[in-house]
């Protein structure tokens, strides 16, 4: 995660600061809690990100860590190997941004690697990035995300003499990148528009903007 003033910024010329920052918060809680329904507390670690990101993670169960710097590849590469150094025999990268992330979908991610095993992916749509990427300790290859990574990490995985397998699943498939992605969003998924109403509504009352709004009134 980034820090949250700085997340998301496709959407800020068309959405105002706090509804960015809600929905950024909303995606995120959503992604924690799916990962720690499917996986437990102690395998789901967020990397980054500012103070809010932090509550959000630790109020979601999961542990929050200093992003060590360098950029998106080098913070998650750096995650992954730390899960291998703690002896798991997989680490699995998930953005963010997937506002319809069920634990359900972690699961059958994790079925495919048979045991953990074989490396899968999930497919962004429509950009060919990449919003799930499981990486067996046994074949590891370095993450290649940015523009079109997904066809990136299976031609990294073909390098380590193994198959990525593709699964297609329409939840995890979809992130939000854009204004119009969040019009469908709150259009077409269950609950959304009510969570980010209360998302906005909690960062109201936050002690930071509270304290923004008084200096505003000085």
């Amino acid at each position: 995660m980034k820090p949250l003033h700085q997340a998301k910024s496709r959407l800020w010329a068309n959405v105002p600061t706090l509804e960015c920052e809600s929905v950024t918060l909303l995606m995120l809680d959503t992604v924690v809690r799916a990962a720690v329904a499917a996986l437990g507390p102690a395998a789901v670690r967020v990397i980054g990100g500012d103070a809010l990101v932090q509550s959000v993670v630790s109020d979601a169960g999961a542990t929050w860590e200093q992003d060590p710097g360098g950029g998106l590849n080098p913070s998650v590469r750096f995650a992954m190997q730390s899960a291998y150094d703690d002896g798991c025999a997989a680490a699995l990268f998930m953005p963010g941004d997937l506002p319809m992330l069920e634990a359900d979908d972690i699961a059958a991610i994790v079925e495919a690697s048979r045991d953990n095993t074989r490396p899968v992916g999930v497919r962004a749509e429509p950009d060919g990035g990449t919003n799930a990427l499981l990486v067996p300790a046994a074949c590891v290859f370095g993450p290649r995300l940015g523009e079109r990574s997904f066809a990136k990490h299976t031609a990294a995985a073909e390098e380590v003499g193994v198959t990525l397998t593709a699964l297609d699943l329409p939840r995890v498939a979809f992130d939000m990148d854009s204004f119009e992605d969040m019009v469908w969003a709150r259009e077409n998924i269950t609950g959304f528009a009510q969570k980010l109403y209360d998302w906005q509504d909690r960062l109201r009352r936050s002690p930071r903007n509270s304290m923004n709004s008084a200096k505003e009134n000085a």
